[in-house]
């Protein structure tokens, strides 16, 4: 353990190589001949032209733009989904949509396993895979079941219902796993909407435009008009940031405020306790860039990177 947040530069072998159950991920599948055509109007995301094994990422949105859930979208094939997302929405996004389903030839049920973390080159080469030569937005198949490449030596494998696989954790605990796979999802770019989160930011708050998680030609779904409006007439006035403290601090949805007048300049969308820091995504407005900002409720200082996030589109 580090006495310090994780960087973009520690290596990822250095950290795991291993794999384990990612308990706070959950899977729904979407089963039938409208699955495609369900989702394309219900997401952010283009299903038009989706193929077996095509991985796309997306997000659900109310009425009024506000994302509900993000997820990734893994084919197995066109009549059978699965939708991996936060585990503490996974229920909530199982009744929502229920009602919309009521007239299509589809049926969305829930996995009762977790999908699995896949982390570091050793692991990979266990599993058969080169960590390095995977095509990005596609799932490559596996005796265990689906492995999805997040970027080079991390990969989400979605096991099949009878796959026989234990955890390998190279020595290490299993909530020492999950603070790194979290903290690594932070430092990609990997904004997570969450329970405490849910319903409160556009997709462009989030910078999904900027990751191609919203197709602007696709025609409507649920949000669509004031999602499209901010993108073609508007500006977003605040966009996601990464974020570093230097003592545990995870408050995903709080309230950040200027350091200087209380000003309301952003909120944490992730964090990652992770050795003696914290690791996080921030949605934040562009003068709170390279600033130290404070958490309103606790007065922690949080540390904003100056630029963007440099999103990774094969999310």
């Amino acid at each position: 353990m580090t006495n310090t947040p994780l960087t973009p530069s520690d290596p990822v072998d250095n950290l795991i190589n291993g794999w384990a159950p990612l308990a706070h991920e959950a899977l729904l599948r979407l089963a039938g001949s409208d699955a495609c055509k369900f989702l394309q109007g219900q997401t952010t995301a283009d299903f038009s032209k989706a193929q077996s094994l095509d991985v796309i990422p997306g997000a659900f949105c109310d009425v009024k733009g506000r994302v509900i859930a993000d997820f990734r979208a893994l084919l197995i094939d066109p009549e059978n989904i699965v939708l991996c997302l936060t585990e503490s929405l996974a229920d909530l996004l199982l009744a929502h949509l229920t009602k919309y389903l009521m007239f299509s030839k589809a049926e969305l049920t829930r996995i009762s396993a977790s999908p699995w973390g896949v982390i570091g080159c050793n692991a990979h080469r266990d599993l058969g895979i080169d960590a390095g030569s995977n095509e990005k937005n596609r799932a490559i198949a596996l005796s265990q079941g689906w492995l999805i490449p997040l970027e080079s030596q991390i990969s989400l494998l979605i096991a099949n219902e009878d796959a026989d696989i234990d955890a390998s954790l190279n020595d290490q605990s299993l909530d020492h796993y999950t603070a790194t796979w979290r903290a690594l999802g932070c430092l990609r770019g990997e904004a997570r909407v969450t329970a405490a989160t849910t319903g409160k930011y556009l997709p462009q708050d989030l910078s999904y435009d900027l990751a191609g998680w919203v197709s602007f030609d696709k025609g409507c779904y649920t949000g669509q008009e004031i999602i499209a409006r901010l993108h073609w007439r508007g500006t977003p006035k605040r966009r996601l940031y990464q974020g570093t403290a230097m003592m545990p601090c995870a408050f995903e949805g709080a309230k950040l405020i200027s350091s200087t007048d209380a000003r309301a300049v952003g909120s944490v969308v992730n964090a990652a306790n992770y050795g003696g820091g914290t690791v996080m995504l921030v949605e934040a407005v562009e003068s709170a860039a390279g600033n130290n900002v404070l958490i309103e409720k606790t007065n922690q200082e949080v540390a904003i990177s100056a630029a963007t996030v440099d999103y990774l589109a094969d999310f």
